[in-house]
C-alpha cells in the first residue's frame, strides 16, 4: 500500500505497525495513514505509531482504577465504559484491552487471577443482557483484588 501511495516507509516503522496492529490489515492501513498525516514531511524510523482514541481512553481508565480503588472511581469508570459503548466499541474489546492494560502494571502473581476474571466476564457478556454491567463488574473485581494485594 505504501508503494502505491508513494509513501517512503522505513522497515523499522513497518515492523512497529505490524506489532501494534494485532494482525488486523485494516487497522495496519489506518495506522500507516495516521502516521503519514502526523508526519507530512516524511516518515522516519522514529515516527511514533499512532494509537486510536478509544485505546488511549482505555489506557487512561486503567491508570485511573489502578491509582485509587474507591466507589467514586468505580462510578467514574462506569461513565467512561458507557462512553466507549455509546461510541460503538464492543464490550468484549473493551474488556480485553482493559485487561491487557491493567496487566502491564500488575505483579506477576496477580495476572492469572485478573485474566481469569476477564475471561469469566467476557463469557457473561456473550450470554448476558446489559454489557455495561459485566464490564463494570470486572472493574469492581479488579479493584477488590488490587486493594487486597496492596
Amino acid at each position: 500500500m505504501a508503494n502505491k501511495e508513494r509513501i517512503s516507509l522505513p522497515d523499522e516503522l513497518a515492523i512497529s505497525i505490524a506489532r501494534e496492529c494485532s494482525r488486523n490489515l485494516r487497522r495496519a492501513i489506518l495506522m500507516l495513514e495516521a502516521c503519514h498525516l502526523h508526519k507530512r514531511d516524511g516518515l522516519t524510523k522514529e515516527t511514533p505509531v499512532q494509537k486510536t482514541d478509544w485505546e488511549i481512553y482505555i489506557k487512561q481508565l486503567a491508570q485511573d482504577i489502578s491509582t485509587e480503588q474507591t466507589p467514586q472511581k468505580l462510578m467514574a469508570a462506569r461513565e467512561k465504559i458507557y462512553d466507549l459503548l455509546v461510541n460503538c466499541i464492543p464490550a468484549h474489546v473493551i474488556l480485553k484491552t482493559l485487561a491487557k492494560e491493567l496487566s502491564k502494571t500488575l505483579d506477576e502473581s496477580l495476572k492469572p487471577e485478573i485474566f481469569e476474571w476477564a475471561a469469566f466476564y467476557e463469557h457473561r457478556i456473550v450470554h448476558g443482557s446489559k454489557e455495561i454491567f459485566h464490564v463494570e463488574a470486572f472493574v469492581a473485581e479488579y479493584m477488590a483484588i488490587y486493594k487486597r494485594y496492596l
